[in-house]
């Protein structure tokens, strides 16, 4: 195991160079997009609609945004998948953010088309300058774009670094903590405060790298304990997690598929119970989550394994491992002391009513787990032997 401890160190410490790679994205670009946002989140009109357009790990990138928006600001979110808002409100202020790293995602291009045929807003973030995504905003008088250059899973690479980061990991990760730390610019400007050197973001950029690199820092032979129960087995994987964690547990769920292993996400229509043989992943910072609880709990009366990824060392959740035997089946994601007790603290919700707190707090856990779990893919990649081709041929 002790190869794969290295793939782990390497794939984390590549996706440390891509969050450092976004302290140098053009001031000039970034203050356009935080004024852009800011200008539509300044109002205070309740018929405010902001449409998440986007599709598969992108998607998930972007509705993590779109949470704090929601979370922060008079303006309700609508994506592409959201069966109950899909409408497009022709009487209220409208503004569409596009996610697309090729640029050629055919659904997120039809709805470009359709906010732009109906007067809405653009904003597009796309690592493709040559996208046709690109030049329907770029072409649209109420379009901006910013690009962010990245690989994506189009991208031909037949480097160690493909293994590593593979099918578009670069882009997605940097789009996640680009608006997170964009998101502190947007604030700054509705409040009253703006300077053209963008301190806000660079600032939480350089946060958010600091925290990213103690990922590296773990127990390596726990750790690989940890690969060797979750990699070599035959069984299904059921990934759970709820609100911004749930988000990074679906783009977990999307990578094991394309590991060619028979996964699902918790909370899908069509996830089946768990029997013995299977192994249930849930992803909480807290530790405390009850949806998580809960599932821990039944998985083990079912019989299915538990490997667990927070990172609260006194929690309900690593209790209950204890109590079963299986405490060395847990994954501590490392964060700074000074987020430590953000994270975890001593608030717990007993149903799906989420605290303000919870709401409100800094995404530093979501980062954190997004690139363990990304690396944790790379291991995977390299312990089956599977390249990024085979990948890309399970790809959706």
């Amino acid at each position: 195991m002790a190869g794969l401890i290295d793939t782990y160190k390497d794939a984390t410490a590549l996706q440390c160079s891509f969050i450092e790679k976004l302290g140098q994205l053009d001031l000039e670009s970034v203050n356009g997009f935080a004024d852009s946002l800011a200008s539509f989140l300044r109002e205070k009109d309740e018929k405010n609609f902001v449409y998440g357009l986007a599709a598969g790990r992108s998607a998930l990138s972007l509705y993590s945004f779109l949470q704090l928006l929601y979370n922060h600001f008079n303006a309700f979110p609508c994506t592409m998948e959201d069966p109950v808002q899909k409408h497009f409100r022709d009487t209220r202020k409208n503004l569409g953010i596009a996610v697309s790293g090729s640029g050629e995602t055919p659904a997120v291009n039809k709805y470009i088309e359709d906010i732009i045929n109906q007067g809405g807003d653009i904003r597009l973030i796309t690592a493709n300058r040559d996208g046709t995504a690109h030049s329907l905003v770029e072409e649209y008088e109420n379009g901006s774009v910013l690009v962010i250059k990245g690989k994506t899973k189009y991208d031909l690479d037949m480097t160690r670094t493909s293994k590593l980061s593979p099918m578009g990991t670069e882009f997605e990760l940097e789009v996640l903590a680009f608006l997170n730390a964009v998101f502190k610019e947007v604030q700054g400007r509705i409040e009253g405060e703006r300077t053209k050197g963008c301190e806000s973001y660079l600032s939480t950029i350089r946060d958010f790298a600091a925290q990213c690199r103690l990922i590296s820092r773990v127990d390596e032979e726990g750790l690989a304990t940890w690969f060797e129960r979750l990699f070599p087995r035959s069984g299904r994987y059921i990934i759970g997690g709820v609100g911004r964690s749930g988000l990074v547990a679906r783009a977990f769920e999307m990578r094991l598929s394309h590991l060619n292993k028979t996964s699902y996400w918790e909370r899908d229509f069509n996830t089946p119970s768990f029997q013995i043989g299977d192994v249930y992943v849930p992803i909480t910072g807290s530790g405390n989550t009850y949806e998580c609880i809960e599932g821990v709990k039944s998985a083990f009366k079912r019989g299915a394994d538990v490997l667990p990824i927070t990172t609260n060392p006194s929690s309900e959740l690593v209790e209950l491992m204890r109590e079963k035997g299986r405490g060395v089946d847990t994954a501590f994601i490392p964060v700074s002391e000074e987020y430590l007790d953000q994270i975890c603290g001593s608030r717990r919700t007993t149903s799906w009513l989420v605290s303000e707190y919870s709401m409100h707090r800094y995404p530093i856990f979501e980062i954190n787990a997004s690139i363990f779990t990304n690396s944790v893919v790379a291991v995977g990649a390299e312990f089956l032997g599977i390249e990024e081709a085979g990948m890309k041929r399970l790809h959706a």
